[in-house]
């Protein structure tokens, strides 16, 4: 069983003044819920969890259209929740039938389903094994990733030069000073200096995936709003803040989104940074306080974490990794699932700077380049550049 998160949509931030229900009424509806459905689970009273999933969802049925096609991911959980209630009393028909309806209201973690032991009293069912063949193709992310095309390896002089603003720039000496970053990083060798000011990031802000973008992006305006507001930020400016610091300490250094082939409900993003004692890029995470070494402890690029996955290659996630210091990440969790999904195509932009996303005025926002291995020909835009080309997107930095 898949525990609902009570938390409210995008939908529910929106005032529907003309509908009949409100983004309040609806969460109301929601909160209320949160202690009978906990106290049902606590107790395994899996009838009492079905009359609330059914209640919950004929509820959401009654909605107005527009609160329902965006609830739809939402009510395709609630229906996999039932399907599970449903399996654990050995309602086989029913259960089957529920978790039809979630697929087809846009749930599809297939991942998930496949370790899920509230759903084995319907796995020989001939529906369920033909549903789950239907969303493997979605929602299996291993077989995704053996399934995308191969890269073209071969030099290309007509795509453009990725850049990395020097270290002495005014403004990322002044990130440098602002922090005492030289103090952050500390005196030991490249390789601890790249972890310490990985620890420092993920400490000195809050990761929160539902909160908005400020205008300015730069690292000392993103800490600065940070403490001011107390809140936290997405993973794209955690990544894109410990960017900034690492170019300022003079490493070469990328923020890279990482995509699903298909975008469901979210991607994640994630810092590259080039290091000179092992002559390639490291894959560093700020959002979990996250790298990735080989057996032997050395850390790994996204293209060799990416490669491992798919030849099933050892893999080592650091004992570390956490989410806001609070819980502990997995390697079955964090890359077997949720790196694998977003692993598929991956972005840089072109030229990596500070400020680089801040709309200032004169000051033109960067093209990106995505790879993509489903993707033959170079496909060329003003502010997007698809290629194939994995060893001109990986390029040593100097070449």
């Amino acid at each position: 069983m898949k525990r609902i998160i009570y938390l409210l949509f995008a939908v529910l931030c929106t005032s529907y003044a003309s509908a009949q229900i409100t983004k309040d009424d609806v969460s109301k509806y929601i909160n209320e819920q949160n202690a009978p459905i906990q106290k049902a689970r606590e107790a395994k009273d899996y009838k009492k969890l079905e009359g609330i999933c059914n209640g919950m969802i004929k509820t959401f049925e009654s909605y107005p259209q527009n609160i329902k096609e965006e609830a739809d991911s939402y009510i395709g959980e609630l229906y996999y929740n039932l399907a599970c209630c449903q399996s654990c009393q050995k309602k086989k028909k029913l259960a089957v039938a529920s978790f039809v309806k979630a697929t087809e209201h846009q749930w599809v973690s297939y991942a998930h389903a496949v370790r899920d032991h509230d759903l084995d009293n319907i796995r020989k069912e001939k529906q369920f094994i033909s549903t789950m063949y239907k969303i493997r193709g979605e929602g299996d992310y291993s077989y995704i990733l053996k399934q995308g095309g191969g890269y073209v390896v071969k030099a290309d002089s007509s795509l453009p030069q990725f850049t990395y603003l020097a270290p002495n720039d005014s403004n990322l000496v002044r990130i440098r000073q602002h922090f005492n970053l030289d103090s952050v990083a500390g005196s030991g060798n490249e390789i601890s200096k790249i972890k310490n000011l990985l620890h420092w990031a993920h400490n000195v802000v809050r990761h929160d995936g539902a909160s908005p973008s400020p205008e300015s992006k730069n690292a000392i305006d993103l800490v600065n709003i940070c403490k001011k507001e107390n809140r936290g930020i997405n993973c794209r400016m955690m990544a894109m803040m410990l960017n900034e610091c690492y170019l300022a300490m003079g490493f070469k250094s990328r923020y890279v989104v990482c995509l699903p082939k298909k975008y469901i409900n979210d991607c994640h993003v994630i810092n590259a940074v080039y290091s000179n004692t092992l002559n390639k890029w490291i894959w560093i995470d700020p959002t979990f306080e996250a790298y990735v070494t080989d057996n032997k402890g050395t850390m790994l690029g996204i293209a060799e974490v990416r490669e491992r996955l798919l030849s099933g290659a050892p893999l080592h996630l650091n004992d570390d990794a956490n989410w806001n210091n609070k819980q502990k990440e997995t390697q079955a969790e964090y890359l077997d699932f949720y790196m694998t999904k977003n692993l598929y195509r991956l972005e840089c932009a072109v030229r990596n700077e500070y400020n680089t996303e801040t709309k200032v005025n004169g000051k033109p926002l960067p093209a990106y380049i995505s790879l993509d291995p489903s993707t033959t020909p170079e496909s060329k835009s003003e502010k997007r550049i698809v290629t194939n080309n994995d060893k001109y997107f990986w390029q040593c930095p100097e070449e």
